[in-house]
């Protein structure tokens, strides 16, 4: 049975101090973008907001992220980042992510590896169905 990942959405506005010499977004930038990107969505669509992930009895641990450049980004302009869990592979979530411009042209991709880490041990565990749940539509 296929499920049906819920979307994140959010915007950003790119700054003048996020610009190399070029006067295009620095590479490391794009880093922060997503990462910033999905905590902010874990915060307003799970609720997992910076107090709440305190209580959770888990962490999350970003263990890899492969980052595509597909277009320069430069001052002023607006981009959207959107992502989802594609799947789950023991304590790994597989997260595609995608930016685009004001204009939808896709301008960066990202596969982030995040893992489940279990607070106590502090020792990577596979992801809880309960927690897997939260990441698809209900009813799938």
């Amino acid at each position: 049975m296929t499920r049906t990942p819920i979307v994140y959405e959010t915007t950003h506005r790119i700054a003048f101090s996020e610009l190399d010499p070029f006067q295009h977004v620095s590479t490391g930038n794009y880093a922060r973008y997503f990462a910033d990107h999905r905590m902010e969505g874990l915060a307003r669509y799970a609720g997992w907001d910076l107090p709440a992930l305190g209580t959770l009895g888990f962490m999350t641990w970003v263990r890899r992220m492969e980052i595509d450049f597909i277009r320069p980004l430069t001052a002023d302009q607006d981009v959207s980042i959107t992502s989802f869990v594609r799947e789950f592979r023991g304590p790994d979530a597989m997260i595609e992510c995608t930016m685009t411009d004001a204009a939808g042209t896709t301008v960066s991709r990202c596969l982030m590896i995040v893992a489940h880490v279990d607070a106590r041990t502090r020792r990577a565990t596979d992801w809880p169905d309960e927690l897997q749940a939260l990441f698809f539509e209900a009813g799938d």
